[in-house]
């Protein structure tokens, strides 16, 4: 069964509630002082199916300017608004902040219904009509029908139903195939099942046993249950009401205004980059640090303003604003919020953000100015490229893309391959790099190695995870590979061994170096298999450390932290080795020690190399062959 969300909106006492019952036969109003005052203090819940087979969940918001924050809370995932006018009255003030609200939300889908049409003259019916008309002509609901109704009656009830059915199928599906994410809008408990949370899935897919963390506490739960309208569902998806029974949390832990998402989906933040629009009736100018309420998904939390690229902010103008929270909020690009005066409480305006991970910034800086820019109008290319290359780390998975700009994962696959292959992005194994990073990444290696030749020229270069951990710690060692593979492919390096060098560095010695280096090669070749050890070598001459350390993989191979053999040995015996096992099957450590005229300490040494580098194997007291 297709499912979408409608929610309310309207003056008090235009008749939402009423409303609602008729289309429904539901009661949204439940508490007893919202009985007692006729009014809607919470949310309302309720649900329909219509003739189509869709089954719309529906918001009823209150409408009282008192309880304008619970109404904002309502609207989180909502796809089709009713504008409830009475037709006596006509557009009243509180209809007209929550039309404010509604557009600066971005919702895109509006049916205007006309109540208590049957008990008001028909003549003052058409005024007000015509009024709506009027006051709606270029915002984004001027082109919504409206619809006449009387609730107590029915009259109209089945035309609307209709009309929402029709409206239903040009409304556009939230993702189901990103991360999920939910505002939370109702907490409470129920005797033997424990905490239970409920709000509008605005993207992504629940299943049960899914595991996931209530932002920005961080809290860890898992679905035990969900359900959807009152039934049990094994999963729910982007534009569904739904309560999640949630395990391993209590119900004082939670409350409206959390967030549920996989782990490390979302980011917490202390500020935002944001575009926003000030309201052209707004009573006074934004300026810096003015202290104001921000409603983002269900949550309400105070904030200081830092225009960004102007002074102040005239009423009507729109511009870029960095808000410093008060509290820690999660949200992502693209998510839309209402800013209110911090008192008296009105609703001054809004916009959507822009950055939920920025920096301090210079306010007329204008690289800043551009970047904001390119964030409020770039496109998905655009985009990723910004948040590649801003991003600390050096790599950046499609993932993290997508849970950045809530965009799908389809569309991030298609776009990130068109990068790769204008070379706008470059692949490392299951990531990627931006060219500029990739750049700068070069002209950090370069400098390390060189000051590392021109402090250790006889060594033949850096081993490479002591490099790694100069340069990029944080880096996994398979990409670190990879990325030391491209830069070898360019000829910037060469990698021996797992001993790093710059490709055109090549040792160098000076006439006593040289001496020293004939010495010791001489002294190797001359101890045969029975060498002597590297501190025996080295001796008074602490100079011939380095040199030995240069010669190693050249001339000299090093069997062990403390004994080193001219290389001209080693090959012999390998050959001697591969030889004799494969005319023998097998080789004792005796029968080893007698072919190269060894003792058996020198012999055992030498055959844990072999071993150690996978051309012998032990197997019991004899060595095979390693295949």
């Amino acid at each position: 069964m297709d499912h979408f969300v409608i929610g309310t909106a309207g003056h008090v006492d235009h008749g939402k509630t009423t409303l609602i019952k008729a289309m429904t036969g539901m009661e949204t109003d439940t508490t007893a002082e919202e009985k007692t005052r006729g009014l809607s203090i919470n949310l309302g819940f309720a649900y329909m199916d219509l003739p189509s087979g869709k089954r719309a969940g529906i918001v009823d918001v209150p409408g009282h300017e008192k309880f304008i924050k619970n109404m904002m809370a309502g609207l989180s995932g909502i796809q089709l608004i009713l504008l409830v006018i009475d037709a006596g009255e006509g557009i009243m003030p509180q209809t007209k902040e929550h039309m404010d609200i509604l557009q600066i939300l971005g919702i895109k889908n509006y049916i205007i219904v006309l109540t208590k049409a049957n008990t008001v003259d028909q003549e003052l019916v058409e005024l007000v009509e015509e009024d709506i008309k009027e006051q709606l002509h270029g915002t984004l609901l001027e082109d919504a029908p409206i619809y006449k109704v009387d609730s107590l009656s029915g009259m109209g009830i089945n035309e609307l139903i209709a009309e929402i059915d029709h409206v239903s199928q040009t409304i556009e599906r939230a993702s189901s195939l990103v991360p999920p994410r939910m505002h939370i809008d109702r907490v409470f408990s129920l005797k033997g099942f424990g905490t239970i949370v409920t709000g509008t899935l605005i993207e992504g897919a629940l299943r049960i046993n899914d595991e996931l963390v209530i932002y920005p506490k961080e809290l860890r739960t898992k679905i035990r249950n969900i359900q959807v309208h009152e039934q049990n569902v094994d999963e729910a998806v982007a534009g569904m009401r739904v309560a999640l029974n949630l395990a391993n949390v209590h119900v004082n832990d939670v409350s409206r205004g959390d967030t549920l998402a996989v782990p490390e989906s979302v980011q917490r933040t202390w500020m935002i980059d944001v575009q926003a629009h000030l309201l052209p009736h707004a009573e006074e100018p934004l300026k810096l640090w003015n202290r104001l309420r921000l409603h983002i998904g269900t949550r309400e939390i105070l904030c200081r303003t830092v225009p960004i690229g102007v002074k102040i902010v005239e009423p009507g103008e729109e511009a870029f604003l960095q808000l410093r929270l008060e509290e820690e909020i999660v949200a992502k690009r693209g998510d839309k919020f209402i800013i209110r005066s911090y008192s008296p409480m009105h609703v001054i305006g809004g916009g959507s953000i822009l950055d939920t991970t920025p920096t301090k910034h210079r306010r007329f800086n204008e690289e800043i100015i551009q970047t904001l820019e390119t964030r409020a109008k770039g496109s998905t290319n655009e985009m990723i490229d910004d948040f590649v290359v801003r991003k600390e780390e050096l790599l950046t998975s499609k993932e993290e893309v997508v849970s950045y700009l809530g965009i799908s994962q389809t569309e991030i696959n298609e776009t990130m391959a068109d990068m790769v292959s204008s070379k706008q992005l470059l692949p490392v194994n299951q990531q990627y790099m931006h060219p500029l990073k990739y750049e700068q990444f070069k002209k950090e290696m370069a400098a390390i190695l060189e000051h590392f030749h021109k402090t250790y020229s006889l060594r033949t270069g850096i081993i490479k995870e002591e490099l790694r951990s100069r340069i990029a710690p944080d880096l996994k060692g398979k990409d670190f590979d990879r990325l030391l593979q491209m830069l070898a492919e360019e000829k910037l390096i060469k990698n021996h061994h797992d001993t790093i060098s710059l490709s055109e560095f090549t040792v160098t010695y000076n006439r006593a170096q040289l001496q020293e280096k004939e010495e010791i090669e001489q002294s190797l070749k001359q101890s045969g298999f029975t060498p002597p050890s590297e501190a025996e070598l080295i001796g008074e001459h602490k100079e011939r450390k380095e040199i030995i350390d240069s010669l190693v993989g050249k001339t000299i191979i090093r069997l062990d932290p403390e004994t080193v053999i001219y290389k001209d040995y080693y090959d012999t015996a390998v050959e001697k080795v591969t030889e004799f096992i494969k005319g023998n099957g097998k080789m004792t450590l005796a029968e080893f020690r007698d072919m190269i005229g060894s003792n058996r300490k020198y012999s055992l040494i030498i055959l844990e190399y072999l071993d150690k580098n996978k051309i012998t194997r032990r197997v019991e007291d004899y060595r095979v062959l390693h295949s």
